[in-house]
């Protein structure tokens, strides 16, 4: 893997923690005050999402193993958050071992909001215990990535990976939200008929 250390001499590991904690910074930003609605919260129609069973379970629209339907349709919080927490896990098992990915029974969705924020702080906390232990010379090893691309890639692509992925569904996460408010919210639906006036920006900055 290229040298990605700073003129400090700053390891690779650590610059790759320290950019999974700003990630993870936003996503917990995303999903700290939110309610069970706005994870339910559908932003069209015919959007995936987690449904509870008649047996209680909530299980998401379509199984990780499913590659059929292109392109993909909107997502819900709950599904996303259902889909990171997931392929999270699992990753950290193949990486670290069973001990360090925490999967819900039957990798269901864990229920409700608070529930899947604690999920995803568990899941979050078995990677970074494993990251805890690796120097960067691991980054280049293959030992702890044998599955991805047939072991033709090292650890180091895998932990950049978890960085960028959790980013992205921050991402979705954060958009979603806001949507959200502006659909649910009177206060965050524009006012008819009026727009913004000069210098607007100076005050929204």
């Amino acid at each position: 893997m290229a040298d990605i250390s700073n003129t400090q001499g700053t390891p690779r590991i650590a610059l790759l923690r320290w950019q999974l904690d700003v990630a993870w910074s936003l996503l917990e930003v995303h999903l700290g005050d939110l309610d069970n609605s706005a994870y339910l919260w559908e932003p069209a129609p015919g959007a995936w999402t987690v449904r509870r069973e008649p047996d209680g379970r909530w299980t998401a629209d379509r199984p990780m193993t499913d590659l059929s339907v292109h392109p993909e349709p909107a997502r819900t919080i709950g599904w996303l958050t259902w889909r990171l927490g997931s392929w999270w896990a699992e990753t950290s098992e193949r990486c670290f071992g069973a001990e360090f990915g925490d999967h819900p029974p039957s990798g269901d969705w864990p229920g409700d909001g608070e529930a899947t924020l604690d999920w995803l702080r568990s899941v979050r906390d078995g990677w970074s215990r494993g990251l805890s232990a690796l120097e960067d010379t691991d980054l280049d090893s293959t030992a702890r990535a044998e599955w991805l691309q047939r072991g033709t890639r090292p650890f180091g692509y895998v932990a950049a990976w978890v960085n960028t992925e959790v980013t992205r569904f921050a991402a979705e996460i954060g958009l979603l939200r806001s949507l959200h408010r502006a659909a649910t919210d009177p206060w965050h639906r524009p006012r008819s008929g009026r727009r913004p006036g000069p210098g607007w920006h100076r005050h929204t900055a």
